[in-house]
């Protein structure tokens, strides 16, 4: 009996040994994928900004809105710090966009007075649209939005090629 336990602890024992011994594979967690997957970005220019300078991409998203087809386009602008990737603007302002092949947001930017002004022009159905954006740089250089305006657009005056606001008929 004593012969007996002596090997029952003495084979527990190298089993717990070389169990601790053995080498496990480690898990590798792969990066879940970002969006920048999902777009292509082109260098337009660089600005500068109360001494700041900033990097202006067009940005081809491949992932498009809900309204939108396949045959659709969206392009928006991204203004990151000079040569790094980090964004200095956190909101999306569309350069153009398309809905079933007719134009449905068109924008722009330009630099007055150490201020950027981005005006974006929206078409649709129910309502046109101005929407005018002034950002100037902070303290660190991130652009900080200091005043937005709203305008109206009378889409009765733009061609064809853009969305026209339908009109509705009285009872």
């Amino acid at each position: 009996m004593k012969n007996i336990f002596i090997l029952l602890v003495l084979f527990l024992s190298i089993s717990t040994i070389c169990a601790q011994q053995k080498k496990t594979k480690k898990a590798i967690i792969k990066p879940a994928v970002s969006n920048t997957a999902s777009t292509q970005k082109k260098r337009i220019e660089t600005i500068k900004i109360k001494g700041n300078l900033y990097d202006v991409y067009w940005v081809y998203e491949k992932k498009l809105m809900s309204e939108q087809t396949p045959q659709d386009t969206l392009i928006w602008y991204d203004f990151t710090f000079k040569n790094t990737k980090g964004s200095a603007y956190y909101k999306e302002s569309q350069k153009y966009a398309t809905i079933k092949g007719k134009i449905a947001r068109e924008g722009f930017y330009k630099i007055k007075n150490d201020t950027l002004v981005i005006t974006v022009n929206y078409y649709d159905p129910y309502h046109g649209g101005r929407l005018i954006d002034y950002y100037v740089p902070d303290k660190k250089g991130y652009l900080r939005e200091v005043k937005s305006e709203m305008k109206g657009i009378d889409t009765d005056t733009v061609s064809d090629r853009y969305i026209k606001t339908e009109r509705m008929k009285a009872p």
